[in-house]
């Protein structure tokens, strides 16, 4: 019976001296709080940062914190996560929570954090830091439903301000390059409708075989022998006609020494004359079509124009 009674006296005095122990590492325990109390709306996140310094050794016990998302409170806790490093006898804890606010009232109030008692622990033994509640300052959505006594701002600022306008476009330089592309899309075109001959007569000075090659544009759906002995005479009035003289096949070399540039088709000229003489004076079927006659007649409009 007597080592009975000093068993548990030993007991309670072991006991008694490790709860007092706790409670001067408890009260030892240092805990710094950083968070931003100000400048906040309904669904923004604030983040708290814990610093806490134990004895060597303990680890924290996520246990102790508030079951994340569940409190349905004002302010809930979204996130939390944590690290720890051994400094000397010390182990620093830094703890990152995150507190999103779910509510929202017509004028600016605050609102306190949820207390918080957090456990570290090494073995059998448990150290608790006591987190004081925080203050975060909510404004209203509606900027209007601010008071001045807690807004401190001033009339000006409460008026709803214009929408910025979009920066003008320097659209100068556009209207010039679209200008000078129509100048020379017009003037290609009119170059162009003049060397193939799309202008009407009046719009420009028109040489002989441009003359012929507009009456043999007429006769090139007709491919009788009546169209093909007229398309042959217009043609040769319109050497006739650059040449100052009328022309035979002999006497081509006169065309060619006025117009040297009419040169390049010399070949094709004398056959010309050598198959129409042979048409007009014995009378053969030429092989010559109106659009071949066109043909040469346009080439020769190209070099009278050149």
């Amino acid at each position: 019976m007597r080592w009975l009674f000093m068993f548990l006296a030993f007991h309670s005095i072991n006991c008694k001296a490790l709860e007092l122990q706790g409670e001067a590492e408890t009260q030892r325990l240092q805990v710094k709080s950083q968070l931003q109390e100000i400048g906040y709306q309904v669904g923004d996140i604030a983040q708290q940062t814990l610093t806490i310094n134990t004895p060597k050794g303990y680890r924290f016990d996520e246990t102790s914190l508030p079951t994340i998302g569940k409190s349905m409170a004002n302010i809930e806790l979204s996130a939390a996560n944590w690290r720890a490093k051994n400094v000397g006898d010390k182990t620093v804890h830094v703890l990152k929570l995150d507190w999103q606010i779910f509510r929202v009232s017509q004028e600016t109030r605050a609102y306190a954090l949820k207390p918080l008692d957090l456990q570290f622990r090494q073995d059998k033994s448990v150290l608790i830091a006591h987190v004081k509640p925080s203050h975060l300052f909510v404004a209203s959505i509606l900027p209007t439903a601010l008071t001045k006594a807690t807004a401190e701002m001033n009339a000006a600022n409460l008026q709803p301000r214009e929408d910025a306008r979009p920066e003008m476009r320097n659209t100068q330089v556009l209207i010039l390059r679209m200008i000078f592309a129509s100048i020379g899309l017009l003037a290609s075109s009119l170059y162009f409708a003049w060397r193939f001959d799309w202008l009407p007569a009046k719009f420009g000075k028109t040489g002989p075989f441009r003359k012929a090659y507009r009456q043999l544009q007429k006769m090139q759906k007709s491919d009788d022998n009546v169209m093909l002995l007229e398309a042959m005479r217009n043609l040769r009035r319109a050497c006739d006609a650059s040449a100052g003289v009328s022309l035979t096949k002999e006497r081509l070399q006169v065309l060619f020494e006025i117009h040297p540039k009419f040169g390049s088709k010399r070949s094709e000229i004398e056959a010309f004359y050598e198959a129409s003489e042979r048409q007009f004076f014995a009378g053969n079927t030429s092989q010559l079509t109106i659009k071949q006659l066109i043909q040469l007649c346009r080439q020769l409009m190209a070099l009278e124009t050149a």
